[in-house]
């Protein structure tokens, strides 16, 4: 009986930790590379891990039970740094086909 009560407990634990777990803020930014040294495949790159970030960011917005001042103000940062990589895209493109 207590192993019972102790396997349904572990597996109750468990199931409510998943959600919790899934719900991770992303570790650091990817690093925006310089525009002005950059080559092709850095900005390949650069270029996937910031997409992979911003997915990961979005679906931590989505899961995140924060206020509406907190996730604005998260999202606010988020398309900032989206700006910022944008800048430097559209500087290599120009740097290229110049």
């Amino acid at each position: 009986m207590k192993k019972t009560l102790l396997a349904i407990s572990i597996c109750c634990a468990s199931l409510f930790a998943l959600p919790t777990l899934a719900c991770n803020k992303p570790a650091a930014k990817p690093e925006i590379p310089d525009a002005e040294t950059v080559v092709t495949a850095q900005m390949v790159k650069a270029n996937n891990e910031v997409k992979a970030y911003v997915k990961a960011y979005e679906d931590y917005l989505a899961c995140a039970k924060l206020s509406r001042g907190e996730e604005k103000q998260e999202l606010d940062g988020l398309k900032q740094f989206a700006e910022d990589f944008n800048v430097v895209v559209r500087a290599f493109k120009a740097r290229s086909n110049g």
